[in-house]
């Protein structure tokens, strides 16, 4: 179930362009902010320093800024470093019916690609979070024109009030970054870019990439353009943007490849391994020290042959490790790999 990226060997390296945008930073730092824990910032979190009356503005507008974001938090038609107020502008720039539209879209998780809005689900999702939000995004259905633009005067409050600073202190490392891995694609290929990305980034053939995300989805990039946007607040996540007609958006972070993500096959096959009651019994059974497969039978009163089954089930997925000694097999649990478990399935879905 991983996305797939193909067509990459007719990807023209000259189609991949690279920005470090100050709206797509603000939006990818507002997520954090709303849910710093699975982050690993909520120490950042605390120390973010803002007025009362517009932390709880912000409070009203967190649903914008979670899993599913409004397209100009996900794309950019700028290259290099525009400026926040070249963003912005442009931003208040647009029909406000636009803006809107873009807006509630978390609100029923329509994939980007799509410009349509059912109003009547957007409004009972939104119900589902309280009147406050109700209400705000009725106005929004109903009458953009002021609400939108209180939204786009939070963003530039935001951005006085503490992201300014923020950017001044990160922007030329994001914008360095941006133009290392496009000559990177120049120099080595589209392929190897790719895979210095993020660790849930491998390489399937000459023409594809894999992404660990748990979404089954083939990208064709064949015909499209790239866009590269490296962020200081976008781990764990790896942020695939496909909108038509746009260059797919990677918003990734700056840090570099970071650990590998296991497939969601493997993630699967070791849940599955670990689902029969007697598993357990021989995993505890090898916990401490290497034994048979007759051993264990003998001394948990199983059946030797299913006790074999067990052990290569968890062979077969990294459980447990296998050694030979003599005429015998002796059997280990990897701790390590049981340990990793949840903290892989975890970075396997926040992907």
């Amino acid at each position: 179930m991983p996305t797939v990226l193909a067509g990459l060997s007719r990807l023209d390296p000259e189609r991949i362009r690279h920005v470090a945008s100050p709206l797509i930073e603000l939006g990818c730092a507002l997520h954090v902010l709303a849910e710093p824990a699975h982050h690993d910032r909520v120490e950042w979190a605390a120390a973010v320093r803002l007025p009362d009356v517009l932390r709880c503005e912000l409070s009203q507008w967190t649903w914008t800024v979670r899993a599913v974001r409004a397209r100009f938090f996900a794309t950019s038609r700028g290259t290099g470093m525009p400026s926040w107020q070249d963003e912005l502008a442009a931003l208040r720039a647009r029909a406000p019916e636009e803006l809107a539209a873009e807006l509630v879209r978390p609100l029923r998780g329509r994939p980007l690609s799509s410009r349509t809005t059912d109003t009547d689900a957007v409004r009972h999702w939104a119900r589902s979070r309280g009147r406050a939000v109700a209400a705000l995004v009725d106005s929004l259905l109903s009458d953009p024109e002021e609400p939108v633009r209180r939204f786009l005067d939070l963003l530039d409050a935001c951005w006085a009030e503490w992201f300014a600073a923020v950017w001044e202190e990160s922007r030329d490392a994001l914008a360095a970054r941006g133009r290392q891995d496009r000559d990177l694609a120049m120099r080595d290929g589209v392929l190897a870019m790719l895979r210095s990305l993020d660790g849930s980034v491998s390489v399937r053939d000459r023409d594809s990439a894999v992404v660990q995300k748990v979404q089954s989805k083939r990208i064709d990039l064949s015909k499209r353009s790239l866009l590269l946007v490296p962020s200081n607040y976008i781990a764990p996540h790896l942020f695939l943007g496909e909108i038509p007609g746009e260059p797919l958006t990677v918003i990734y972070p700056v840090v570099g490849v970071g650990t590998a993500v296991p497939t969601a096959q493997q993630m699967l096959g070791r849940l599955e391994a670990l689902a029969a009651p007697d598993r357990l019994q021989v995993c505890r059974a090898v916990a401490s020290e290497p034994r048979t497969a007759g051993e264990i039978a003998a001394l948990w009163g199983l059946h030797p042959t299913q006790v074999t089954r067990h052990l290569r089930a968890l062979t077969r997925v990294g459980l447990v490790t296998a050694e030979r000694q003599g005429r015998f097999v002796a059997y280990r649990l990897d701790e390590s790999a049981l340990n990793h478990l949840g903290a892989d399935l975890l970075n396997l879905i926040m992907r």
